[in-house]
Order: C-alpha cells, then structure tokens, then sequence
C-alpha cells in the first residue's frame, strides 16, 4: 500500500505447494489448541475426524435446563465473555460472566511440549453469583469424531478417560474438581431416596456411543440424556415425598453414572454442580511421559506465561512506552488476545454451484453440491455471529496477528491459499460441515466460482516483501549471505525469502482470477476500457465488495463498473510487480485508466460508473444504440478506494478533493471516526443501514495506515492536510472505541456515527482489534 512500491524483490516460480488435504505439521505448539471458537470454550487438534472437547454449564433453578450455555450465542446475554490473554501457541485465559444463570468462569489453558502435540490442560475457576440459588451445573465433554477407542470410568475424586487414536496415538484424561468445592444443600425431605445420590457427590458421568457425525450436536445430546435422567428422578422423589411437586434441581437434574467402561463409547459427560467458590481441572496428557501435567504445577506454568504475555506485548506494541493508561493497555491486550482466541480449525465439505450463477433473473443455475472435504486454519471476524473464515475479514485479522507471532499468521495464509482452486478462486465464506451450516440460513450457504472478494490477505504478503526489503534482502543478496555469512544469519533471511517464494504463485492467480471473472464490459473496441465489476449484484447489496448494502446503481445491469473493485485489481498488479520486478507498464496502465474511467471531474470524485441512454438520443434518427457510460457517485468508502489502497500521487488535485471530504463534517466526519457514506447522501441511514453511515474500524485503520505510509511524509501541497486529518482521526478512534469497551465491555461490529455507540454483533474481535495497530501506530 505504498506509493512507488517496493524495490523489485525478485522471486523464482517454485512449485504451488498447498493443496486440499495436505498433511498437518505436528509440533507441539501448533497441533492442539483452543480451536472451536464457537464454543465458550472448547478444544480440538489440527486434525480432522478427532478428539474434540467442550464446556456446557446451567443453572440449577427453575428452567435454566432448557437455556444451557455451550456454544456462544448473543441470545445468552453474557455481560463479559473474551481472551484477556492468548498467546496462540500454549497459553489462554478468559473470563465468562452470566448473569441469567447466576454464574461467572474463568478458564486458563497451558500446554507442554512432548510428542504428538504434548499434553495441556486448562483450570475452570468461578463462583456462583447469588447466595439465594441452588448452584450451577458444570459439564465437560469429550468426543471421538472419528476412528478411535475410548475407556471412561468415574470415582469419588475424578472421572478417568483412557483413548487412543490412529493420528494422536496413546492418551489419557482427568477431570479432576477441588477438593474445597461446596455443593448444593439438599432438604431433608429428599435424602436417602433410592437410586439417587443425595449425598453431595463431587461427580457424575455418562458414557455414550453416538454417530461420528452427530458429536458437535453435544448440548443436544446432552439435554436428551439431562432430560431422561430428570423425568425418572422426578418419579422417585414424588413417591419418596407422597407426590411433591417442586424438587431441588442439584438432584433433578444430576447424571447417574451409566455407560462407563462400554467398548464403542465416543462421548464422555462429566457433570459437577457446585454452589459458592469452585474449581476444577481438566487435564489431557499425550502417551510422551515426560509431557506430564500435575494439577499443583498448573498455576506455577500459568503465572510464568501470563508474565511472558505482558513482557512480550509492550515489546511488541511499546504501548506503556507510548503513555497509554493501564486501563488502555488493557483494552488493546484483550482485543489482540480474543482475536487469537477467535482462531479454529475446520474440516468438512463446503456447499458449491459447479457453474458461475446467472445474473439478474437469468436463467440457468445449477444446483449446488458439497464439495471435496478440507481443512482450514483461520481467525473469526465474531465467535457468536460469524464462527468461520471469510476471505474479506481474514487480511485485516492478520495485520494484527503478524505483529505479535508472523509464523502463526503465515499458518493461516497458507491454509488460506489451499483452498484456492486451479483458478485462483477461494470461496469467500468457509461453511465446512454441518455444524458451520448449523450456523448460517439456507440462502448464504452455497458459494459460487465466480463470486470475487477482496483480496486482503495480500496484506500481510505485502508486509512480508516490505519486511524482507528491510533487510535488504533479494535474491542476489541471498546468495551473497549464502557464501560470506555464517549460516545461523543466512537461514533466517533465506527463511524469510522461502516464504515469499512459496506465495508469490498463489497471488498471480489471484490476479489472474479477477481479471477474468470480474471483468467488465466495454463500450468500444478497447479491452482496458472494460474496468471490472462485481459479480453477485443484487438490487439492494453488492455482498462479494464486502460492503452489502453500499449503495451503487438504483438498477443493477451488467453495463456497471466498480471503482473499489478497479482500485483492488490496480493494487494487486502493483503488488505483483513488486514480487516478480516485473509488470511495472500493466501498472501504469491500471493507474491510467483508474482515473479514465472512474473519475468524476466535475464531481471531483472517483465513482462507480453504469449505462444509460443519453438525453439527446434519437431512436429513429441515430444510428447508434444512445448508450453511454454514466456516473454512479455516493461519497463514502467506496470513492476513498484509490487513496486507501495508494493508488493517488501525493502530489495530485485529486488527493486534496478526497482529503476535504474526509475531513468534512458535512459528508464523512465525525468525532467517532469515519462514517462509511456521506451526511448528505440520500441513502444515509435509509433501509438496512449496514455500511450507510456507521463507523467500520477496518477502513478507518486503512484511512490511517495510507495517510501514514503514503501521504504524510510524502512532500506535496497535501502533506500537511494528511497529517492533520491522521492526527485527530487516530485520536477520536481510539478514544471512541475505549469508551464503549469501558461501559460495555465488549468490542462491537461497527459504531453509531451520530453518538459513537457500539452496535450490531459483539463480541467482534476481528478487524475491530486493529485497534491495538491505531494505538501502536504499526502501519
């Protein structure tokens, strides 16, 4: 995103070396992990068809049974839930506090390296919020997904799990609850009744045999055997009190120990309810002995990692040594931290049309299939709304995370790139089996091969080249390193060059594809003249832009030209000029006919642009059709695009038109931040109102990240309006979105442009946590 680019960093064309179904790394930092982000809390490795885990809980009063807490879900109303710190490799703790079911959970995850993937453990702390309740209900579970064994058994002290699998080999489990924990008092009238456990046992389990495929139904499961156990205890106690009618829910709704040392079991529930103060372990251990996990250890590990974590976050993001208050700090620790616990892997099949799908009421649809299953490693934009990848979100995700651990995101750019298909396309929402299309409405869930989104996660390729260039590293330098350095230095730029190398096809046919599936019509006989257009319009929403409701053409028709899509496609040639030291003419070209066609003199703005029939058209009398092109202009994030992703000299008339409307309170500004479509636009605020007028964090992090790297030290005669607008827009974000984390505790969607409130999806702990880039001013 820089002016001028980058000096050329030439690259050999290696082999594309990702590919659907490759085999995963088993290292012991990577394998396991808190991989279900659409749990509030859960486990899994980087493998598919495996050992998965989870956390469910309820309260023990009236009918919080039927409301039981398991995956996340804005209907819970939790008032706090999120990673305070996540390292993304071997340490995560988070605070869950429910106030419907009288609850508040503290989690802490720790691993240990030893052979396939090392053993972890996590330590549940909490306690009940209301003395006047009868407890809460905790419930662990682990389930087999695919080929395996599984031995579970349940005594006074701890519930036991002996499993193997072909991938993870020997392991062995403990839930182990505190011995200081309290339990529900049980009214005399309900003791000693027959075949219950009136005696304040510390746990419970029930072992299973389920469909492979059924075990992410958990909670429901679960309910089904809650609610059987429940029906047969309410019989025994109504002939035990000569037909009560209210009975204490600690013995209602308690497991019985049943189904334990079965051969088939593949699900295992461990039930404590507990009232007061409470903790418990649950501890996975790999057949490596000198992996071993001992509950007393657990905090000891803990308080080391989570001193490293702060050691490790100043030095990444300086932000005491920037003056930020503890408080601040905070804020921006617990964004970075829910985005790394926001990442997951999944496996499964994708719904997807074999053919492009027709446009505006042509006929010809196919019917969509489920794909070839694979894998994908990827963060969450929302662990409630949005549990899965989307190609949009995923490159404002990884300019956070490469700041803090650039082997992690490279983790996700190469999953990422494999699973792009020989054309270049990647579907831009990843709904990999039935528990992702659990999630999503029928209509979103097929993905179509000519459906386009932009291309951010060559954001963090393009930080990678810039990083290498730090170096001074290219391909002649490499070989020079190679024979004059000693080879502990040369392996690390070498590393970093390897890297590209592996990318650089993967972003050519990226190019590639848009050039050809987004390719617009053109009026004459000049190819370049087509532009591009976005396919997927619908009347109201252009959803493959990722800006949906955005408001373009008031009639859709394949005669539009999109600006934001032109300034994607200019920008992706740039960048593979700056890979390869080649292409520079293509370029300039694009930046030619950017303005060519997309500019709006009289406007003075970039805008879409459709067809219409000109005013002075004769039918009986002109030869031609009277079709000519017009401009479709609505000032907001859309017109920004050329200077958001560099594409406008800073030296041009153009810069300072855009930057005046910036700074206009009138069209864009406000003291929250930048709002997506102009004051005085006759769309503002009208119907959905999703990218017509709130604030987005991600464009206004552009509108920074471009006025800093491009515009501001750049002399010209808009140096000092760049600065200007840097200063005070850097300001009112950060000061924005503090405030609402403050009275909410939450990091939301998008913020009210009117009062700067949070609104829509929270917790969103995906590019809203650039944020913690605003404050660290790492661009």
């Amino acid at each position: 995103m820089q002016i001028g680019g980058l000096a050329a960093v030439a690259l050999c064309a290696l082999p594309l070396i990702l590919a659907h179904g490759d085999a995963v790394d088993l290292n012991s930092e990577l394998l396991w992990g808190t991989y279900r982000p659409n749990l509030y809390f859960g486990t899994r490795p980087r493998l598919a068809n495996s050992l998965v885990s989870g956390l469910m809980w309820f309260g023990l009063d009236g009918r919080h049974w039927q409301s039981i807490r398991h995956s996340c879900e804005l209907g819970d109303n939790l008032s706090e839930y999120g990673y305070s710190r996540h390292n993304g490799r071997d340490f995560g703790e988070q605070t869950m506090r429910d106030n419907d079911q009288g609850v508040e959970i503290k989690s802490t995850f720790i691993k240990v390296p030893g052979d396939v993937g090392g053993s972890w453990a996590v330590r549940f702390t909490g306690r009940t919020l209301d003395e006047g309740t009868q407890g809460v209900s905790l419930v662990y579970y682990f389930g087999l997904e695919g080929n395996g064994t599984m031995s579970t058994m349940v005594d006074d002290s701890m519930a036991r799990v002996r499993g193997r699998t072909p991938e993870l080999g020997k392991f062995s489990i403990r839930v182990e609850p505190a011995q200081s924990n309290q339990y529900p008092v049980v009214p005399k009238d309900f003791s000693n009744i027959g075949g219950i456990r009136t005696d304040g046992s510390r746990i419970n389990g029930v072992g299973l045999k389920v469909p492979k495929t059924e075990v992410w139904r958990a909670k429901d499961i679960f309910q089904d055997v809650l609610l059987d156990s429940a029906r047969t205890r309410a019989r025994a106690m109504s002939e035990h009190t000569k037909g009560a009618s209210q009975f204490p829910g600690s013995l209602l709704f308690g497991l019985d120990n049943a189904g334990l040392r079965k051969k088939g079991t593949n699900m295992f529930f461990v039930q404590m309810n507990v009232q007061g103060e409470f903790a418990f372990d649950v501890i996975y251990e790999c057949a490596d002995k000198t992996s071993h996990i001992d509950s007393v250890a657990i905090d000891a590990i803990a308080s080391n990692r989570r001193k490293e974590f702060d050691a490790r976050f100043e030095a990444s993001f300086s932000l005491r040594e920037k003056g930020f208050s503890k408080a601040q700090i905070e804020m921006a620790r617990n964004a970075l931290s829910s985005l790394i616990g926001g990442i997951g892997y999944f496996h499964g099949s994708g719904l997807v049309s074999s053919k492009p799908k027709p446009e505006f009421g042509a006929e010809g649809e196919s019917e969509a299939e489920l794909g070839k299953p694979y894998s994908l490693f990827a963060t969450t934009p929302s662990r409630p709304f949005f549990p899965r990848g989307f190609l949009w979100d995923e490159g404002f995700h990884q300019l956070v995370l490469r700041q803090w651990d650039s082997d992690l995101s490279l983790e996700v750019i190469r999953s990422w790139f494999g699973a792009m298909d020989d054309n270049g396309w990647i579907a831009r929402e990843q709904i990999l089996g039935d528990e992702a299309r659990s999630k999503v409405p029928r209509e979103f869930q097929v993905q179509y091969p000519n459906f386009a989104n932009p291309p951010t996660i060559l954001f963090a390729v393009e930080a990678m080249a810039e990083q290498q260039l730090a170096h001074g590293i290219t391909a002649r330098s490499v070989d020079m390193l190679q024979g004059a350095m000693e080879e502990s230095v040369c392996d690390e730029h070498c590393l970093l060059r390897g890297k590209l190398e592996d990318l650089a096809p993967y972003t050519a046919r990226l190019l590639s594809f848009f050039q050809k599936s987004q390719l617009g019509e053109s009026m004459d006989e000049t190819p370049s003249n087509a532009g591009y257009r976005w396919r997927g319009r619908t009347e109201n929403h252009t959803l493959t832009s990722g800006l949906d409701d955005y408001p373009r053409a008031s009639v859709p028709s394949t005669g539009e030209l999109h600006v934001d899509l032109y300034s994607w496609v200019a920008y992706m040639v740039r960048l593979n000029a700056e890979l390869t030291g080649t292409g520079d003419a293509e370029l300039a070209l694009h930046l030619e006919m950017l303005d060519k066609i997309h500019w709006n003199e009289q406007e003075k703005m970039y805008c879409d642009v459709s067809t219409g029939v000109r005013e002075d058209y004769d039918e009986l009398e002109d030869e031609d059709s009277g079709v000519e092109r017009v401009f479709v202009c609505h000032r907001g994030y859309v017109s920004l695009f050329p200077m958001l992703l560099g594409l406008v000299s800073p030296d041009s008339d153009k810069l300072g038109h855009i930057l005046d409307m910036i700074e206009d309170p009138e069209e864009l500004w406000t003291e929250f931040g930048v709002r997506s479509l102009s004051k005085r636009d006759e769309y503002y605020g009208q119907g959905e109102n999703y990218w017509r007028g709130p604030i987005w964090i991600n464009i206004n992090y552009l509108i920074l990240s471009s006025l800093h790297r491009n515009y501001m030290s750049a002399e010209g005669p808009y140096q000092g309006q760049a600065r200007s607008i840097y200063t005070r827009l850097r300001e009112n974000l950060m000061s924005n979105v503090f405030e609402q984390y403050q009275s909410s505790r939450f990091f939301w969607e998008q913020y009210n442009p009117e009062d700067g409130s949070g609104q829509r999806t929270h917790p969103f702990t995906g590019w809203t946590t650039l944020i913690v880039l605003v404050m660290s001013e790492k661009y």
